[in-house]
């Protein structure tokens, strides 16, 4: 039951920017997704009652969101009234702390929540008509995101003579080098639709393994009813080609040409018709980096980095989804 606190402050920030894309969804079904998160639900021992689920989960995206750190967002929540009605929190009421923000987050990345959040939500704009159900095409890309820790090599020899090498405090994140620059991180891995360009699925992967050796794990991720697969050059090689054809799924992959062997004018011809296509995966990387600060890497270890690549994904779906919402409603009806 709504609290009359926030019943009269639900008024005061309806039209901010985080309740617009609050009110897009239902989260019902996503507070049933976080049921089980916490082991007094089954074990219905003594001790405090943990905050809300779906509430600490609010709150943990509007840190993603506006890149705040947990202390940032504690503080936060103390005076952004947005902040306390989108995640249902009453005046006066108990706020969590950093360290519990933290402890929460740390249990929804080894449950892989965020996967499945992202998937409900997905499965709700598709039935409110915002993204298309079962999407023909899909369109793969991979940009790199930079660790949160400075990758300083440290050498400790210890009394007997042994070396002991150490190179960051972030263990999965790996060297690449691209063009003429080097970058020590992670390479995240989206799937957009060809209608809209809605995240259908993410990966992300330590930064030096090959983008052409990791297609076939992003292309059996795609959801049920995709028929095609589009991707740049960097996914090109004959064994994801004959991937795709195994798995009757249209090759929409651009060509690569080779000082030997150059492209012919079908292939060339059919870059230029793909590459008109892709700038949707394009623009959803430089929204991911411009608005949800996916450039750079927030936590340690490639199953948080993951996680926040997903949490990410949330808003950019649900950002797209209140500009097509917004757009539909301005429409004027036809006489």
């Amino acid at each position: 039951m709504t609290s009359f606190f926030l019943a009269g402050a639900l008024e005061q920030v309806r039209q901010s920017p985080t309740m617009k894309l609050h009110d897009v969804i239902d989260w019902t079904p996503i507070d049933k997704c976080l049921v089980g998160l916490y082991k007094r639900e089954s074990s219905h021992g003594g001790g405090p009652i943990p905050y809300s689920p779906l509430s600490m989960l609010k709150l943990m995206l509007l840190g993603q969101w506006h890149h705040l750190s947990d202390a940032q967002l504690e503080q936060a929540l103390k005076v952004r009234l947005d902040f306390l009605v989108f995640c249902g929190f009453d005046l006066g009421a108990a706020l969590p702390d950093h360290t519990t923000i933290c402890r929460f987050r740390n249990r929804l990345v080894k449950a892989k929540l965020d996967e499945v959040v992202l998937a409900e939500i997905n499965d709700q704009l598709a039935a409110k008509g915002l993204k298309v159900n079962k999407a023909r095409g899909a369109i793969i890309d991979a940009s790199i995101i930079e660790s949160a820790s400075r990758p300083n090599r440290t050498v400790d020899v210890d009394d007997k003579g042994d070396a002991n090498v150490s190179d960051s405090a972030d263990p999965d994140a790996r060297w690449v080098k691209k063009g003429k620059h080097a970058f020590f991180g992670y390479r995240a891995y989206v799937a957009v639709d060809t209608e809209d360009g809605f995240i259908d699925t993410t990966m992300t992967r330590p930064a030096n393994e090959s983008e052409t050796r990791q297609f076939k794990k992003v292309v059996r991720r795609l959801p049920e009813g995709v028929e095609g697969v589009l991707a740049d050059k960097g996914f090109s090689s004959e064994e994801n080609r004959k991937y795709l054809k195994r798995k009757k799924l249209v090759d929409f992959v651009q060509y690569r040409g080779h000082y030997r062997k150059p492209l012919d004018m079908f292939q060339t011809a059919m870059n230029k018709l793909i590459g008109t296509v892709r700038y949707k995966v394009e623009q959803c990387f430089g929204t991911l980096k411009r608005r949800f600060h996916m450039g750079r890497a927030r936590y340690f270890g490639r199953r948080r980095v993951e996680a926040q690549v997903n949490w990410a994904a949330i808003g950019f779906n649900l950002l797209k989804a209140h500009h097509k919402l917004a757009k539909m409603q301005m429409r004027p009806v036809a006489a």
